[in-house]
């Protein structure tokens, strides 16, 4: 019986390879959202900093 790959810490890249997407489209997208996301609490700090 063909069990469908679950995600998380073991197996994860499998799974979304597994589904025909290039694993190079989600490296890239997962840095790209790291980065926002530290722009964006850089931001957030230095915007309370100066009140």
């Amino acid at each position: 019986m063909y069990r469908a790959p679950t995600g998380g810490a073991v197996g994860g890249g499998a799974g979304l390879a597994a589904t025909g997407a290039d694993v190079g489209w989600w490296i890239a997208l997962a840095i790209a959202l790291l980065i926002t996301g530290a722009l964006l609490i850089h931001a957030n700090r230095r915007r309370k900093q100066t009140q």
